[in-house]
């Protein structure tokens, strides 16, 4: 019944904070929604725009968990996981742009402070001597980009995130719009790991988007982040296990940058680490989970845990007392009671053996002891057999005293 009650009134609504309607986050909560709703439990998209908006509403317990950026989390966060690759994707329409160093006296549109685009593009634009004084640098939203940028209003249009985001599959596929290429990408990654700040250098092949099409025309090395699932420290270890087996189901499948089963992983994580993803990275999933089912599975576990953790020392602490403990006690406290068993066996043993006088003296000793013992009464009750049992056999000596004593008169 408790395994029951315990495994069945579990929370049952929780919240996950995305990205814009079409990005890559809002797709990927989309399918954690199916995956939930078959464990029981109404998952609920909360839309934003980007990742520094989505980790305030997570630390603000708006949400319960959030898709995050590398580069762009905060300490107070608590990771699960690395979920996916998120390049750099910076769109402009001058074939002849062959490096960041060329992007002055452009209009550059990187992102709206609440977005995760803004942090990254502005690394990037001042490592390379791209700033608000030789340039003109626009916070816009996603919508608003995409938008300036189709009617030529900016050059530059920055984005950071995972295939297959709306605004990247939109963007690819018009002739006259080129991406950024980074050949030294990785001296760029070498850069800014000496400054404790993790980029991956990826590749998009040429034709990859659409072969048939040739789209794109060319190949691509770019920079990129990686997708965290991210949650608090005081969120349930349950619940953020469920998660992190959700996202085993959605992000192993090979995509477009990584093959399959790379994603999830903890690899390079830069802030905290939840508790339930160091036990889930141990086990991804175990038997019970695998035959009972989730929830009941969780519950097994914690009366195994519980079990551990006090009942097997009481166990041990019950067996010892039962096998030492009171032994010793049963000795100790008997020990009076076989000081008496010795004196009358000693005499009983030797009485064919007295003289008359002995016989007497034997006699009246064997009286005054039992005398003694009836007086007694710190006797422990296990040992009550054994002392009435003594009695009884000093009655019975002095009985045969007596006629010894006869017999020599």
């Amino acid at each position: 019944l408790y395994v029951w009650i315990d495994a069945t009134f579990h929370k049952s609504t929780i919240k996950i904070a995305t990205g814009t309607k079409g990005g890559a986050y809002y797709k990927y909560a989309e399918k954690y929604q199916k995956l939930l709703r078959k464990e029981g439990i109404n998952l609920i998209i909360v839309e934003t725009e980007g990742s520094v908006e989505a980790q305030n509403k997570l630390l603000a317990k708006e949400v319960d968990f959030a898709f995050v950026q590398s580069g762009t989390e905060k300490k107070s966060i608590a990771v699960l996981a690395n979920v996916a690759y998120e390049p750099v994707w910076i769109f402009h329409r001058d074939n002849n742009l062959t490096s960041l160093k060329m992007l002055k006296n452009q209009k550059i549109a990187i992102g709206n402070k609440k977005s995760g685009t803004l942090p990254i593009a502005e690394e990037l634009l001042t490592v390379s001597g791209i700033n608000t004084i030789n340039n003109k640098l626009l916070n816009l939203s996603t919508k608003e980009g995409l938008k300036a940028f189709k009617e030529k209003r900016v050059d530059v249009l920055f984005y950071v995130a995972s295939y297959p985001a709306e605004l990247v599959t939109k963007l690819i596929v018009i002739p006259d719009v080129y991406l950024l290429d980074f050949p030294n990408a990785s001296a760029y990654r070498q850069y800014f790991l000496k400054n404790d700040k993790d980029y991956e250098v990826l590749k998009l092949e040429a034709h990859g988007f659409d072969l048939p099409n040739k789209i794109p025309k060319q190949s691509y090395t770019m920079l990129g982040k990686t997708t965290l699932l991210a949650t608090r420290d005081d969120m349930s270890m349950r619940m953020s296990r469920l998660l992190l087996q959700v996202s085993e189901k959605v992000h192993r499948e090979a995509d477009m940058f990584h093959g399959k089963n790379i994603f999830p992983n903890v690899a390079m994580l830069k802030m905290k680490q939840h508790e339930a993803s160091v036990d889930y990275f141990k086990q991804k999933i175990n038997y019970l989970e695998r035959k009972i089912g989730f929830w009941y599975a969780q519950t097994v576990n914690d009366i195994y845990s519980f079990a551990w953790i006090f009942l097997v020392p009481i166990i041990t602490i019950f067996a010892f007392v039962v096998e030492v403990v009171l032994p010793a006690y049963a000795h100790f406290s008997r020990k009076k009671i076989n000081e008496w068993y010795y004196v009358v066996n000693e005499i009983d043993t030797g009485l064919n053996f007295l003289t008359l006088e002995e016989a007497k003296v034997k006699r009246d000793f064997l009286e005054n002891l039992l005398l003694e013992i009836r007086g007694t009464d710190n006797i422990p009750a296990i040992h009550m057999g054994p002392f009435y049992t003594l009695q009884n056999q000093i009655v019975t000596i002095i009985v045969n005293l007596e006629r010894r004593i006869e017999e020599l008169s």
